[in-house]
């Protein structure tokens, strides 16, 4: 019996099963998560004095998707006056579509989409005020790219009139939810939101107006960044009692298996009044939400993990082990 030959094809088979292991542990891992959610119940616009309006709005929410490989979804918008609802429908790529209702913010158990969805319900000028809510998910387990917008705008022609002199009030329950996660070295996600409102001079608003405002007429701004002393106005200047508890304007991502991250917080109270009572007459009022995710995996062998360098490390020795011997 011819050991060397028997023991030269055992070596052979060995390195085959590690070059193997390592092509099915880098594929096997594959995979990468994002989830943005900005959630807004009960928004409200009031005033300490007289009566505030709105007149030529322009209430906008739009949607769009990109998962590659999938079926091609074009951005769909919606967009309507001041006392209308804007609920435009979800736009989702991929197989795993199904599993995701409409407004649904929240998680959901498919595994190859993206997704985004936004609406704007109800009257910010009432009591019981109005709901905005953006969402955008994306989940990847093979090769690809995979990312998805949900945005929600009150923008354009926005005239809120106040009727005689008062401090403008922005308030609303709100809740973020950022997840970000990847199974593989070198795979990316990256998830954001942002919410933005201010107050500008037009052409219409009273003298005096740009007196108290920036170089973009804004006199009146509230970006939700955790810090309840962050100005309300271009100057710096911040009312007592003003609330901001945690962010609604970050970024969030990875690309380590290690390091995932998750900024998830339940419905708190946001509030901020101007620190000065606004002249009576006519502004322009905006409002900007987002969300954003974007998720990229790569081919795992292009970027491989400590144990499969060591596998294919092996594989390596062993083949070469083999033809040494068989040269000789």
């Amino acid at each position: 019996m011819n050991v060397d030959h028997t023991r030269n094809k055992t070596l052979g088979w060995l390195g085959a099963l590690a070059a193997a292991s390592l092509l099915a542990s880098g594929q096997a891992q594959a995979g990468a998560y994002g989830l943005a959610v900005n959630e807004l119940n009960n928004f409200r616009i009031t005033t300490s004095a007289g009566a505030l309006s709105l007149a030529g709005a322009n209430r906008n929410a739009s949607d769009s998707a990109f998962f590659q490989g999938g079926v091609a979804v074009n951005p769909r918008a919606v967009n309507t006056g001041p006392a209308a609802n804007a609920d435009v429908l979800q736009v989702c790529s991929g197989t795993g579509c199904s599993a995701s209702p409409q407004n649904h913010y929240a998680p959901t158990a498919a595994l190859e989409f993206a997704r985004g969805d936004a609406h704007s319900f109800g009257n910010m000028l009432t009591a019981a005020g109005s709901t905005v809510s953006a969402v955008s998910e994306a989940q990847r387990n093979t090769v690809g790219a995979a990312s998805s917008t949900a945005g929600d705008t009150l923008t354009g022609s926005v005239n809120l009139t106040l009727s005689s002199a008062g401090f403008i009030t922005f308030s609303f329950m709100g809740r973020r939810d950022l997840r970000t996660s990847v199974t593989t070295m070198g795979d990316k996600s990256n998830v954001s939101i942002m919410d933005i409102f201010n107050i500008s001079c037009n052409a219409a608003s009273p003298v005096g107006c740009l007196s108290h405002a920036n170089a973009d007429g804004v006199i009146f701004q509230f970006a939700p960044d955790g810090d309840a002393s962050n100005g309300s106005d271009i100057n710096g200047n911040h009312t007592v009692g003003s609330l901001d508890p945690f962010s609604l304007n970050m970024t969030a991502g990875t690309n380590d298996p290690a390091t995932g991250r998750a900024f998830t917080n339940g419905f708190a109270m946001f509030s901020l009044t101007s620190n000065f009572a606004l002249p009576a007459g006519s502004y322009t009022l905006n409002f900007s939400k987002s969300t954003r995710t974007d998720i990229v995996v790569i081919d795992p062998l292009q970027v491989p993990e400590p144990g499969t360098l060591f596998l294919l490390g092996t594989g390596l020795a062993v083949l070469a082990f083999t033809r040494r011997r068989q040269a000789k």
